[in-house]
């Protein structure tokens, strides 16, 4: 009879330094998982502690409470299994640091079921790209080697749990990006499971990548593959998406859902582990059995017959309420990054309102594109919560002090009705800041949006401020008085700074976060003003650039957010979009019309020239050639991209200082400008002069042909 074994993953939504609560959540976890007779359980990478713990994965004290911690996981484990009287066998893969007595330190993963610790697997390859910075904390385990731990007394380092013929390996998030994985070692080791315990960060896009290696490695290396992600926003800025995957056979036969906000997300599946051993047998490569380093475990991780029909019973008769919803399967590549996006910031905000213990949220709305889709964002991360935790625990999920400023639901009102009319008005505060600059388009943009999404509205003119300012300074130069042909930018930024004051006291009057408004592609060339749409706590939006965001604006607008709604597969618009979405990017800040294309360049050929910078890493030439390639140059001349390309770039380099004293934003797309997590660059530098000249020196070789 065929071999069949019961997978399943969890993916966690963890916290630095939280032991016991982030071993809470792993034990219930598994107490789900015997409930459900699964036999191998995968956790995420860094489950116990999170990974976001950062230079304290180096501390001393920090490794000994999460060796406390996994002692208290045993513990757990102990008492589930005399509890549950099956007598079925789990196998739990959870990660976490562990330290040596020389203060060496290692991403691992334990090994543990009832019957104790059985061993760790460590990290081969430690992510150094982007925003991680795991080389900085962990060592890399070299492949191969296998020594005895000194204070655990068992095996540690590129270990094989063999349970009674079942065989179990690890690769560790980044062991699997990269082109010599220990999956082609752990093949000729023969085992039947590769587990990927992950904390893999969201960016647009990443998920079709990672389940291209799963499915990869489990057709290549004849495995069930699973995959196990951490969910939330654990430091503030990274958001993890969960989306957890089990493949067999080359494909993938179960998935978890993403961006879900609940503390623990399960998924699971019934494999056949004979089917997988047959596409090692049918292999044009010769195994060359490699038995070193297997630890024995007194484990029985496969089903009998009556186990399997009843296993198979359970999967049709039980809800999957932890699947992913069905919509994600139907979304076109659009479609789906901008539903990816959308769930992304909601998820962030969401544990910033669950984690932060204040009362929502205040933005400065001006009724344009970036301000437009962060109050948005605050009202999809309700949306969303409330569709999947049920009113019941989503009110449990609320700051004390947020949550009895609520009304209740009503008997017989509808959720979605509640959340805009009771919940919104006091979970977000817009307020709108005129000066004899603004106009009604942008009032009533502002205005009929956040009457849409249920935020309170506030307006007020900041004008006689914005005077004030004038005629202090006036004061020290009376003779030389402001004048827009002489103070264009100290005339524009003393109002965009004008409206800071008035609304961080609005945030804490109300006890509620200031999200800042800048963009991403407002980074790159510093058109934001410091202490203006840069004021805030988070940056919700400093993760995309400027056309994503009008993209993702007008498709709310016209398609809406897909979400599951009570089981049922919906849209959810927000028509009052096309009030924002029918203006052309402006600050407003002139007593002449004024555009931020005007100011700078087009915003797709900014976004273009960023992208290959930080994501190709090209400099100016490369990057005109690489414009015109692209079919720029039918829009515009060689010079004039020339010309964009030298702004974008000598505004870069001469705007560091912004980037270092922006707020840290959530990472969404490939790229990011966060100087502490991604692009490091220097404050003072000459401004890619050489560079520079080297492109124009191109553009005229070219023109003289």
């Amino acid at each position: 009879m065929a071999n069949y074994t019961r997978i399943g993953t969890a993916a966690l939504r963890q916290i630095p330094f939280d032991f016991k609560g982030n071993v809470t959540r792993v034990l219930a976890a598994i107490e789900r998982a015997v409930a459900a007779h699964i036999n191998i359980l995968l956790m995420p990478e860094l489950a116990l502690t999170g990974y976001g713990c950062e230079d304290n994965f180096s501390y001393q004290e920090f490794n000994e409470a999460a060796e406390s911690a996994l002692q208290d996981v045993l513990d757990g484990l102990h008492r589930l299994h005399h509890k549950c009287k099956s007598g079925q066998d789990l196998l739990v893969a959870m990660g976490m640091p562990v330290m040596f007595p020389g203060g060496q330190v290692y991403n691992t993963t334990a090994f543990v079921s009832a019957k104790g610790l059985h061993g760790f697997a460590c990290k081969q390859y430690l992510a150094r790209n982007g925003v991680h910075y795991e080389p900085r904390w962990f060592e890399a385990w070299p492949r191969g080697k296998v020594v005895n731990h000194p204070r655990f007394n068992v095996p540690f380092g590129d270990i094989v749990i063999d349970a009674r013929g079942v065989r179990v390996g690890i690769e560790t998030c980044e062991d699997a990006w990269v082109a010599n994985r220990p999956g082609r070692d752990l093949y000729h080791r023969n085992v039947d499971v590769l587990l990927n315990p992950s904390a893999s960060h969201f960016s647009v896009g990443k998920n079709h990548i990672r389940e291209q290696f799963i499915k990869e490695g489990s057709r290549a290396f004849g495995v069930v593959y699973a995959y196990a992600n951490l969910a939330g926003t654990e430091n503030g800025t990274s958001i993890f998406d969960g989306g957890s995957m089990i493949a067999s056979e080359g494909q993938v036969v179960s998935r978890g859902d993403r961006f879900n906000v609940r503390d623990v997300v399960m998924n699971q599946t019934l494999v056949n582990l004979s089917a997988n051993r047959v596409s090692r047998i049918n292999s044009s490569e010769t195994i060359h059995i490699d038995d070193n380093h297997v630890v024995t475990a007194p484990l029985s991780l496969t089903l009998s017959s009556d186990a399997v029909l009843a296993a198979r019973k359970h999967d049709r008769t039980e809800a999957a309420n932890d699947e992913l919803p069905a919509f994600w399967s139907r979304l076109s590549d659009e479609d789906h990054n901008y539903t990816e996006i959308c769930y992304a910031l909601g998820n962030g905000l969401w544990d910033w309102t669950t984690r932060t213990h204040t009362h929502g949220y205040v933005v400065s709305l001006s009724g344009g594109a970036d301000s437009a889709l962060v109050a948005a964002s605050v009202y999809v991360s309700h949306f969303v919560a409330l569709e999947q935790l049920g009113v019941s625990d989503y009110l449990a999920a609320l700051p004390q002090g947020l949550r009895a400023k609520i009304a209740p639901l009503s008997q017989g009102e509808d959720k979605i009705t509640w959340l805009k009319h009771k919940a919104m008005p006091q979970i977000l505060v817009c307020l709108y800041q005129g000066t004899d600059n603004s106009s009604d388009t942008t009032f009533n943009a502002a205005k009929y949006l956040a009457e849409e999404i249920g935020a309170t509205f506030h307006s007020w003119n900041i004008e006689p401020v914005v005077q004030q300012y004038h005629q202090l300074v006036n004061g020290l130069y009376p003779d030389k008085p402001l004048s827009w042909d002489t103070d264009d930018i100290a005339l524009q930024n003393i109002q965009a700074r004008s409206r800071s004051p008035g609304v961080w006291m609005l945030a804490n009057r109300e006890n509620k976060l200031l999200i800042a408004t800048s963009n991403l592609s407002e980074s790159a060339l510093g058109y934001a003003t410091m202490d203006g749409d840069t004021s805030g706590v988070i940056s919700v939006i400093a993760g995309i650039n400027k056309t994503t965001i009008r993209k993702i604006n007008s498709w709310l607008e016209e398609k809406g957010l897909p979400l599951t709604m009570d089981g049922k597969s919906a849209r959810h618009q927000l028509q009052q979009m096309h009030r924002v979405n029918v203006q052309q990017p402006t600050a407003e800040l002139r007593p002449e019309e004024q555009t931020d294309e005007a100011d700078l360049m087009p915003y797709v050929v900014c976004d273009f020239i960023m992208n290959c910078y930080l994501a190709r890493q090209m400099w100016p030439k490369s990057i005109l050639v690489e414009l015109m390639l692209n079919g720029f140059d039918r829009e515009h001349d060689l010079r004039q991209l020339a010309g964009f390309v030298e702004r974008w770039f000598t505004l870069f380099c001469r705007n560091p200082w912004k980037r270092y004293g922006t707020r840290a934003g959530f990472h969404i797309e490939q790229v990011s400008l966060d100087p502490k997590t991604f692009h490091r660059f220097p404050l003072l530098n000459n401004g890619f002069k050489e560079q520079l000249q080297c492109m124009w020196n191109y553009v005229d070789e070219i023109e003289s042909d």
